[in-house]
């Protein structure tokens, strides 16, 4: 599990994405799951098109 100073670190936001474009984004991974129940049900939409990344806020620094 991560210490409270560890997910400080790894704060930002979530998006999602549909053929790589921004359709929606929030600081709440379930708010995103949500959105892609809502808009875009899989019966309709194929998976391959749908993307969720975290953009992470602060300076990473890379070893």
């Amino acid at each position: 599990m991560l210490t409270e100073d560890e997910m400080k670190k790894l704060s930002g936001e979530w998006i999602l994405l549909f053929n790589d474009q921004i359709v929606d984004h929030s600081r709440n991974i379930e708010d995103i799951l949500k959105a892609v129940d809502e808009k875009y049900p899989s019966e309709k939409f194929p998976e391959d098109n749908i993307k969720i990344s975290k953009v992470l806020s602060g300076s990473i620094h890379l070893r």
